[in-house]
Parts: C-alpha cells; structure tokens; sequence
C-alpha cells in the first residue's frame, strides 16, 4: 500500500449493517503474506507479486475501479475438495464461502468445518461448533440454507436445537462480505419450554485441528488442559494462516476454557430464557494471512476498533551496516498501551534482507529475537493508517550465557 493511496475493508459497524457501498481499493497488503523485495523500486510488485504466500498474475494488484466481487456460495458436490490439508471436512452438502481474500465451508451439521486464504487454499482448521455447555451440549437436528444478499455479501444459516433439550433451539448465522478476511457468525438461542430455562454458556467448542493455539496472552505454549482464562480473543497458528475468534460486541473479552478434546469458548454464562424467549451472541473468526499473530491483531482493530492500518517496511542489516537476513525470526511490536504483544513472523528462507506487512496503527517499539540472532537495540517506530513506515533494525548474535563461576582452587564445592 503505497503512500497516498487508500484501501478500505470493513469495520464491524458495517458487518452488523451489511452496508452496500464498498469502495474500491489497491489490494492491501494485509492480503498477503510477508513480503520479500530487493529495493524501494521493487515494493508495490513485489507487495502484489507475493499477496497471500502465492505467485501472482499479471494485473493481480491493478486498482479497483468498482467494488469487490460478491461473495461466491458454492454446494461441495460429490468428493470435490475446496482446500488442500489432511483434515479437509467438506463434503457433497456442505457450503463454500469465498470472497476472494478467504474462503471456508459451513458443515451440514451446521459447524464451521474448514477455513483457508483463498489463494493459498490450505486448510488447518479442525472445527467450531455452537455450543451451549452441559447438559444441553451443541447443535443438532441442523438444516442449512444458504443467501445472497444484494450487496454482495453471502450467508450460511444453520437451524437446529440443543443435543440435550429439544425445546431449545438454535439458529447460527455465517456472514461473509465482500474482500474482508472476516466471518460474522451471529447465534439466537431461543426456548419452547413452558417454564424458564437455564442455558450454561453462550459458546462455541473449538477443534484447532492442525493450527498451534495460542496462550491466553496471544503467547505460546497453550495453557493446560481445564485451564480457564479470559482475553481479548483466541487464536491458533496454521502453517500458512492464522484463526482467531473474538466477540463483536464491546465486551472486553471472552471465556475460555482449554480441554483435551476441545477450547470451549464463552460469551455468556447462566443465562435464563423465560417461555418462548431468546438471546443472541456474535462473534467474529478471523482468518489472517500469515501464521503470526500480527495478522489478527490488525484484522481485530481494524473490524472492532475501526482502526485503519497502515504498513511497515523493515530492512536488516548487521553492525557494519551490510544486510542481513534474519530466517525464522519473529518481530515484536512492543506498546505500552498493549498487554498483548503482536509479532511478524519471518520465514525460513528470506531471499531479500527487507519485510513489509500491515499493521495498526500507533506507537512501537520492535524487537527482533529467533534463530540465534537478535536486535542490538529496539527500534521506535510510529505507523499510521495509510501510510508506509519504514524502519531499519541492526541485528547481531544472541548473547552467549555467562560461564559458571569456577571454584577457587582447594575450596569445598557447595552443597
């Protein structure tokens, strides 16, 4: 995204409104993974050329002169596989959203059963399903009917009612619009009983599959199983994406709760339906383009906090000033207004010594640490919307633990 241009995807007021005027757009660099190019020259194609971790096409990143595509709605027919990976669900009777920056697919059973970058197609995800916690367990008895809607936009509606209560029913909504990297899942729980009914958690159960997941603190490791914590978000780290999920209210946070089957996710607790009433969660699922979490941080301000990103573009060298790649290596972006550290990841092989990506906007302090190597000191840097920030970062060897103090010749070791 080069200066003076602009870029526009969706905040979440204009999820929840499903707004129809969506302006054209250079393609952003959040649509692509980390970026590789040898000289300022060379940025805009090269921005354009590795988009997503693919090889481009001519014309590829040429300006939109309308407004992205609709979202396409395809029935999985026979044995077609949407994505590569070894846990791939879709099967003949599911559906396919794809809006061109992503793609996933709604189970019969009314989960989200794959999800990918809808150039690379690789899917890492195991599932999530709507779940309201024990006794009454997830969706089931599930019909699904996909929408288009006028403005481009697509849905996947899933009915069904609760495993454990039949008179608890259960309707999760799958939204995607167009060129946003974004599901707006949306769940009415309502009740048929004739006397109040208690519903234990407003949630999901979650299946990484493949991806990592991350530590409550947006860190790995993951936090043991039966540990309960709340953050902003959860997320997990495939090898070409990152998923995270996170309320689309203003609440602060959500429940969670790992376990060794599955992460239970909460955005409510003993909620109480009186006969024939209702009550609705929302939540958001990411699919961010890079496996690191810098991704999903600027996806989150963006659609929550209406933040618009701008970029980085971050060159390495070594003390005498000579370029040094750093292969593996994870770029921090340190905030003091942030308890939640973001990182780039670095891939292994970086043929150029220079990265760019997109981020939220603000004030940073970055950090280098991987592979034996290091940043000499941390760099300052402030990233506005629509602009690209340039940095250098000198990086050295990691410092070499101190040696174990010898004990002087003829004293008595300690105990």
């Amino acid at each position: 995204m080069p200066p003076g241009t602009t870029q526009r995807r969706l905040p979440l007021p204009t999820l929840l409104a499903l707004a129809a005027a969506l302006a054209g757009c250079v393609e952003p660099l959040q649509n692509g993974g980390v970026v590789m190019y040898g000289g300022e020259g060379a940025r805009v194609a090269a921005m354009c050329r590795f988009r997503r971790g693919a090889e481009g096409k001519a014309g590829f990143c040429a300006p939109e002169t309308e407004a992205p595509a609709a979202v396409v709605i395809t029935r999985i027919d026979g044995n077609k596989r949407p994505f590569t990976g070894a846990l791939v669900e879709a099967k003949e009777g599911d559906v396919l959203l794809d809006n061109g920056a992503i793609a996933a697919v709604i189970g019969a059973d009314g989960a989200l059963v794959d999800a990918a970058d809808a150039l690379v197609r690789e899917d890492a995800l195991g599932r999530v399903s709507t779940c309201l916690g024990a006794p009454l367990g997830c969706m089931t008895g599930v019909t699904i009917r996909a929408e288009q809607g006028r403005d481009g936009s697509a849905s996947v509606v899933a009915r069904g009612h609760a495993e454990g209560d039949p008179r608890v029913t259960i309707a999760t909504r799958y939204m995607l619009v167009p060129g946003a990297r974004v599901l707006l899942v949306s769940t009415i729980v309502s009740s048929k009983a004739d006397a109040p009914i208690v519903i234990p958690s407003l949630g999901d159960a979650v299946r990484w599959g493949l991806a990592e997941p991350l530590s409550a603190a947006g860190t790995e490791p993951a936090p043991p199983a039966n540990a309960v914590a709340e953050a902003p978000f959860v997320a997990a780290l495939g090898s070409a994406v990152a998923y995270a999920i996170a309320p689309a209210d203003d609440r602060p946070s959500l429940g969670i709760e790992a376990t060794a089957e599955a992460t239970s996710l909460r955005f409510g607790r003993d909620v109480t339906l009186p006969p024939g009433g209702s009550a609705r969660y929302e939540r958001l699922f990411v699919v961010a383009p890079r496996s690191d979490t810098l991704g999903v941080f600027t996806e989150l301000a963006l659609v929550r906090e209406e933040r618009l990103p701008g970029a980085i573009e971050l060159r390495f060298v070594d003390e005498a000033g000579k370029p040094l790649p750093p292969p593996e290596a994870r770029v921090h972006l340190l905030s003091p207004r942030d308890t939640l550290v973001p990182f780039l990841r670095i891939g292994p092989s970086v043929p150029e010594p220079s990265v760019a990506a997109e981020a939220p906007p603000g004030a940073y302090e970055l950090d280098l640490r991987g592979k034996g190597l290091r940043s000499l000191a941390r760099v300052p840097i402030e990233v506005r919307s629509g602009e690209v920030t340039q940095a250098t970062i000198t990086v050295g060897p990691e410092a070499s633990p101190a040696p174990a103090a010898a004990d002087p010749e003829g004293a008595t070791p300690a105990p």
